[in-house]
């Protein structure tokens, strides 16, 4: 089994921004599916918008129980997943939906402001993440999508 180091996208100097750029929206063939695991309204919403803008169908939830309900009843290209949520985090929900569709542990985007916690760094090395820190540009999760499908082939 070959290990990488986790894919960091973003640095300590970027925030989140609504600036988009409209040449990149532009779809190829069939819309991806996203699922999009937020607890935070403002900031899940930022994101939801940002992804349809990008042509992405997207389906967002508030918590890792919820998102388990749509994995359940249905497939999805990309999981973009908090790792701070009430209920089920980040670590709790991946570990769950890859026992039911193993297939999905390269299919993940994670994103967190608590990157220093060692207990998640250790996840993120465990399971080579991509991994994108609060807050961030909406450039750099475009880039994280993009190097996630380019891994996916």
């Amino acid at each position: 089994m070959r290990r990488r180091t986790p894919y960091l996208v973003s640095d300590p100097t970027e925030f989140v921004t609504l600036e988009i750029d409209e040449e990149l929206a532009t779809l190829r063939g069939p819309a991806r599916k996203v699922l999009l695991l937020e607890d935070r309204d403002d900031f899940r919403e930022v994101l939801h918008d940002h992804l349809v803008f990008r042509s992405y169908e997207v389906t967002s939830v508030r918590s890792g129980v919820e998102g388990l309900r749509e994995i359940m009843k249905g497939a999805f290209d990309l999981i973009i997943c908090d790792m701070m949520m009430s209920q089920v985090g980040g670590e709790a929900f991946y570990w769950a939906v890859t026992r039911v569709r193993p297939a999905y542990a390269q299919r993940f985007i994670f994103f967190t402001g608590h990157q220093n916690n060692p207990a998640i760094k250790f996840f993120f090395r465990r399971v080579n993440a991509t991994v994108l820190t609060k807050p961030f540009k909406l450039t750099a999760l475009d880039s994280a999508i993009h190097g996630v499908f380019l891994r996916l082939g």
